[in-house]
């Protein structure tokens, strides 16, 4: 007989400067933002062990908690419903294999002075492409354009909720021992 303790640490990842940032203490190879260090990774890997989808932190607004599980660890990933990292997330999830482990890479790309984030997908070695893109939309509804002080901006509720049910039902029909 013996005794076990499990070593396992939940740690919450953030996605910024293209990079996965997780918290830590002021070294010669962190970063800091808002006065907080941070050491930087290309990418993060592990299975999709839980997904849910929590209140975000402004008012009316929803978030994706997406837990990535690896031998040791689980990293906890959040990013808002409206944000490109889930946008290019939820487009991508039709086609992983969710028994699979992942690599998940942020980018981020300048347009003029204009920061583009997303991320990229890995698994097997292979690229996972977008299930759902502007050339093929699928079943998924339209964002609505709105004007909104003169300016067009768009609606994105009806597309997030397609996305949601689609992201809940694929994850429950895996019926995944995790």
């Amino acid at each position: 007989m013996g005794l076990n303790k499990s070593q396992k640490n939940n740690n919450s990842v953030y996605f910024f400067n293209g990079r996965v940032n997780m918290p830590s203490l002021k070294t010669g190879t962190t970063i800091e933002k808002n006065g907080k260090h941070y050491e930087q990774f290309e990418s993060i890997s592990g299975r999709i062990s839980r997904i849910e989808f929590v209140k975000g932190y402004n008012e009316n607004t929803k978030d994706l908690l997406l837990t990535l599980t690896d031998i040791d660890d689980s990293y906890l990933i959040r990013f808002g419903l409206n944000s490109s990292y889930f946008k290019s997330f939820s487009r991508m999830f039709p086609n992983l294999n969710l028994t699979d482990s992942l690599e998940i890479f942020p980018t981020m790309k300048m347009d003029g002075d204009k920061e583009k984030n997303g991320l990229v997908i890995k698994q097997k070695d292979v690229w996972i492409k977008r299930f759902y893109t502007q050339e093929n939309i699928g079943e998924m509804p339209i964002a609505i354009p709105v004007e909104v002080n003169g300016n067009t901006q768009y609606d994105y509720k009806d597309q997030n909720d397609f996305l949601i049910s689609m992201i809940e039902k694929k994850f429950a029909s895996e019926k995944l021992p995790f």
